[in-house]
């Protein structure tokens, strides 16, 4: 293995044990399920152990790497299920605060409380998953692997050409990514798009993340401006999902209620706060979506990203003007003397 690998394997080494012990942290918090945040803070290690993986996939054998990923990607799956309600729920509980008359809030009741079914049956998925992360020796595996690396790594140079190679190619394919849903955002009912233009700013930003250190920190402001774009098109795909849910919840409640009555004459109780909370989403929506393209005018004024890769680019850049200097000191030829020491001097 080369210097320049050893770098590559070592500092990839350095971030997934990182996202590791996230990992192993928040493990029984999960299983608890006392306090969101668990959930929350685990499926964001899991996400970011995702994008390390992908990073460093070359420092992993072909079958090793694919059994990782799965057993990862399992896991934020059914993380994620879990998060999702607990992130709707909140939402709601809130808003009943806004909605809290007599008329409006029986039918966001009605909603909480399918919900939190629907999240007690989630939280069995989530136990299942831990149950199987600790069957699969997920973690010890990943250990095993990284330990090594570590415990020899302080005779590993870091700051390679190849790594900062490495960092500016892995950044500008996620770049590239983001880039390619802009012609979209223009129209608001590219639903799908704007979601996908979310989970490109979050892919972007967990790299940017992993080089951050390689970078002394200099990197901060645009994982800074990703986090903002992923939590805007996250806002806005939330909203989203409200719009398109409460109308398919109120025909899944009228057929529990003409199961239950023989008719859907009670369904009359509840469609006030439903349509009303319906209608509230599709007003934050309008007004998140205009947020958000102020923003992006904003980026692309700044020149955000040439700004961004042009920093990536820079310690190639010296790299390979001191090889050109060194190349030049090796072409100097020394000039002949002439006559004695003392006339040199």
């Amino acid at each position: 293995m080369t210097a320049a690998a050893d770098a590559i394997t070592v500092y990839g080494a350095k971030i997934i044990s990182r996202h590791a012990a996230a990992m192993t942290a928040e493990m029984d918090g999960v299983r608890k399920a006392e306090d969101i945040e668990y959930i929350h803070r685990m499926r964001v290690a899991t996400r970011r152990m995702r994008s390390a993986l992908t990073i460093f996939k070359r420092c992993f054998p072909k079958k090793e790497f694919k059994n990782i990923d799965r057993d990862v990607r399992k896991v934020t799956q059914a993380l994620g299920e879990a998060r999702d309600l607990d992130v709707q729920l909140a939402v709601l509980r809130e808003a009943e605060g806004q909605f809290n008359t007599p008329r409006l809030l029986p039918g966001l009741k009605r909603l909480e409380l399918r919900l939190t079914q629907k999240r007690a049956e989630a939280q069995q998925h989530v136990i299942s998953a831990m149950d199987q992360l600790l069957a699969d020796r997920l973690l010890e595996r990943l250990e095993s692997w990284y330990a090594p690396l570590l415990a020899a790594s302080e005779g590993v140079y870091l700051y390679s050409p190849a790594l900062y190679q490495l960092a500016f190619e892995s950044v500008q394919v996620r770049l590239k990514e983001l880039l390619g849903h802009v012609p979209f955002i223009s129209d608001p009912n590219n639903v799908l798009e704007l979601h996908a233009m979310r989970i490109s700013a979050k892919r972007l930003r967990y790299t940017l993340e992993a080089f951050d250190d390689l970078f002394s920190g200099r990197l901060k402001p645009y994982i800074s401006i990703g986090r903002k774009l992923q939590d805007q098109l996250g806002f806005i795909h939330d909203l989203d999902v409200w719009i398109q849910f409460v109308p398919a919840f109120i025909e899944e409640e009228r057929g529990r209620i003409a199961g239950y009555f023989g008719s859907d004459r009670p369904l009359k109780r509840l469609l006030p706060g439903l349509l009303a909370f319906q209608n509230s989403r599709r007003e934050l929506r309008e007004a998140a979506y205009a947020d958000f393209l102020v923003s992006w005018s904003e980026i692309e004024s700044a020149k955000t990203w040439d700004e961004m890769m042009r920093l990536l680019n820079t310690p190639m850049d010296l790299e390979s003007a001191l090889r050109l200097l060194e190349s030049a000191r090796a072409q100097e030829k020394p000039e002949p003397q002439t006559g004695s020491p003392a006339e040199s001097s």
